[in-house]
Order: C-alpha cells, then sequence, then structure tokens
C-alpha cells in the first residue's frame, strides 16, 4: 500500500489523514482512545502480514523456524532495525518489548561494585525504577533518584542531573528516558550523555516511547546502550523489541544466564530468548514499510505535534488545569500528562471515562500521579473538542 507524498506543510490535510485512517481498524462509538502510548493498532496490511505469519509458520513448523526464519528473517530484520537507527546489524539484538530490552541492559550491566552509584529519575519507567533500585540488593550499590518535579524545562533538568553526578559517591551508570512515559517529555540526551561522559558514566537510554514518533540517531546522541520496541510508533505486532549495543562496548552486558550458544562478542549471547515471536518477526518488515509510506518518522512526528498543540494550547487557558508537560512542541511528544486542581488522577480518569466516554490513563511521576492523554496519527480534531469540553466542565466543576 501507499501514499500520495505529503506536502510540506500539509500536517492538518485531513482529507490525506483520513485516508491513512482508513487503513486502521475502525474503533468502536463508546468510547474515544486517547491512551495511543500503550500500543499503536497495526495498519491493515501489517496485520494482514501477520495472520499470513502465524499460518505459515503453523504449516511450516520447525522445518522453517530453524532453517530460513533464523537465517534470513531474523537478519534482515535486524539490519532494516540497524539502519532506522543508525547503528549497525550486529549491534542489535532481538527482544519481546522495550522493558525486556531494557531489564537486559540494566540488570546485565557488571561494571558495579559495592560502593559504586547508580542514578535515575522519577520520571523514568516504573519497572525500570524499580530494576534500578533492585541493583542495589544484587550489585550491593547505592541506587539514588533524581527528583524532578513538574512540569520542567531543559535547563532544570541538566542541573538537577549535573548535581546528583557531582554528589554522588563513584557514580558508574545512569537511566535516561529519550521521551519519559507519564508527561512524554523529551529529555536533552546528548547534553546529559556528554556529562555523563565527564563523570565516567554510562548511560542506558530508554527509547521506548521514542522510535517512530521522534527522531532516534544513536550516533548524534552518542549513546551506547538503548531500549526499545516496535509496537507503539512503528505499529509491528505486540511481543517485539530491541536492544542497541554499541560494538566497542558490548563487553559491558553480561550474557544472559551465562549463554553459549554465541560467543562472547555476538550480542546475542545477551538473550537467550528461547521461542521467539515468529510471527511479529516476520510482519515487522511490513510494519517499517507502512511507516516509511507515510513518510517516516518525520511526517508522523509533525502530525503528531500539531494535533498535540491543537489541544493543549487551548487546554493551558481552562481554569484548573495544570498542565504538566511542555507547551514547546520541540520538548514534548504524542504524550501528554495534566491534573485538574482538587482532583485526584484516579478520580480524573475516571471521570473522563464514565461521564464523557473518554479513555485516558493514570501514569505515576514518583512522588505526583497524573492522567496522560495520547494523540495517534488517527486521531481526529471533534475528538480533542471533545476532551478539550471535558476538561473545561471538571475544571469549572474543580473550581
Amino acid at each position: 500500500m501507499s501514499f500520495p507524498l505529503l506536502a510540506d506543510g500539509a500536517v492538518r490535510d485531513e482529507a490525506w489523514w483520513r485516508q491513512v485512517a482508513a487503513s486502521y481498524p475502525a474503533p468502536p462509538d463508546a468510547v474515544v482512545n486517547l491512551e495511543h502510548g500503550y500500543f499503536g493498532a497495526m495498519a491493515a496490511p501489517v496485520q494482514a502480514a501477520f495472520e499470513q505469519a502465524v499460518r505459515y509458520t503453523n504449516e511450516q513448523l520447525s522445518p522453517f523456524v530453524r532453517g530460513d526464519f533464523t537465517l534470513r528473517h531474523v537478519d534482515v530484520l535486524r539490519a532494516r532495525i540497524a539502519a532506522l537507527i543508525r547503528a549497525e546489524p550486529h549491534e542489535i539484538l532481538l527482544t519481546r518489548s522495550g522493558t525486556e530490552s531494557m531489564q537486559v541492559l540494566i540488570t546485565q550491566y557488571h561494571g558495579l561494585a559495592p560502593g559504586d552509584t547508580v542514578l535515575w529519575s522519577n520520571l523514568d519507567y516504573p519497572a525500570m525504577r524499580t530494576a534500578m533500585r533492585w541493583l542495589a540488593q544484587r550489585r550491593g550499590v547505592t541506587s539514588t533518584q533524581v527528583p524532578i518535579d513538574l512540569p520542567v524545562g531543559d535547563d532544570e533538568i541538566i542541573a538537577r542531573y549535573a548535581q546528583a553526578m557531582r554528589q554522588a559517591v563513584k557514580p558508574k551508570l545512569l537511566l535516561l528516558s529519550q521521551v519519559t512515559p507519564a508527561n512524554g517529555q523529551q529529555l536533552p540526551v546528548r547534553e546529559l550523555t556528554a556529562l555523563a561522559r565527564e563523570h565516567g558514566i554510562d548511560v542506558l537510554l530508554d527509547s521506548a516511547h521514542a522510535l517512530g514518533q521522534v527522531e532516534v540517531d544513536v550516533q548524534a546522541m552518542d549513546v551506547d546502550f538503548a531500549g526499545f520496541n516496535l509496537h507503539k510508533w512503528i505499529g509491528a505486532p505486540s511481543g517485539l523489541g530491541f536492544v542497541y549495543m554499541r560494538a566497542s562496548q558490548l563487553h559491558k552486558i553480561e550474557p544472559h544466564f551465562g549463554d553459549g550458544d554465541y560467543p562472547l562478542d555476538d550480542i546475542r549471547c545477551r538473550l537467550h530468548m528461547g521461542m521467539p515471536p515468529i510471527a511479529a518477526i516476520l510482519a515487522a518488515p511490513a510494519a517499517l514499510d507502512f511507516h516509511e509510506s507515510l513518510g517516516g518518522t518525520p511526517a508522523k512526528m509533525a502530525r503528531l505535534a500539531w494535533l498535540r498543540n491543537y489541544w493543549i494550547s487551548r487546554a493551558a487557558q481552562l481554569p484548573g488545569v495544570r498542565l504538566l508537560s511542555p507547551l514547546d512542541a520541540q520538548r514534548g511528544s504524542a504524550l501528554v500528562g495534566f491534573a485538574i486542581d482538587g482532583m485526584s488522577a484516579r478520580q480524573l480518569q475516571q471521570a473522563l471515562l464514565q461521564r464523557f466516554g473518554l479513555f485516558t490513563v493514570e501514569r505515576n511521576a514518583g512522588h505526583i500521579d497524573v492522567v496522560r492523554a495520547t494523540v495517534a496519527i488517527t486521531t481526529t480534531t471533534e475528538e480533542l473538542d471533545r476532551l478539550l469540553a471535558a476538561l473545561a466542565v471538571l475544571g469549572a466543576e474543580a473550581g
């Protein structure tokens, strides 16, 4: 499937985007989904490829999986993923999710000794915070949170991390989120990575919410380790992620439970997956094809930024509504965190769902819970108008 090229500045071309939306399943009428940050729908050609992959694998069984699948299809996908983030195919390890990707990096990072310090922030994904705290039990390190209040700008973010690095005893490892999961903020990754290098600190980058909606260039960001999934903004079937490890730094990540199927200089010994997500791997190239047919990340990024700004610029004027994400589209993303004075995040999320038919999600940012609304390229301005109308009512009631 292909689409005519989207002209510059045509992010508001609703006819073109309706044509794109027609390639996706029709949403149910009862509820407006504004929680596209969990995972994205497969476009029709991707779903068709996935269903065909399930049928084919179920027919061919082991002769295929132990043959062409392993020898050809896996390596084709690794090469395409590598090109997407400006890496080399041998620096790509397939996983089953962004969470598994980051857990490989965090739990198998072996350059830690008792007395070292690892750093993370309350804006990181909860499961990753848990893994960083677990290092204290497992490796005897000091696990330190970098406290960041919302809303926050780049200068304050850099200052907070810089202070934490200066104050830490034997700082060794830093977890960073390229796009923070609670409020969709794009961190200044290159600046923070450079700062970490000055202190001799390795950075593990969580890019789960980045790939496909903001630019990801591991060379430009100068990162050595990063974890991803393919089911959020690329639109591949769920159950598929990957890890990037710079080849020169591969020795810093231990083999998975002493895996010996591959030599130490082969990234594939860093995860013994067992049975891989075969159909998802086979269908992933169709998702990458569809992604590219839309104009790739630049087109998606522009559309998502326009939709996001459409509603947050209006929401910022509503009494009682507090936006906890950057207003600047260059620092924000499709994910937006917000609150209403006098309401808990749970109360707000439930009111939006039960009274107004709007599905959002409650997310934790350490000391605060927020409600997150996330647009997709298929989101309509009518749906966002419903969100704005609901927030106006709830904000007035809370005031």
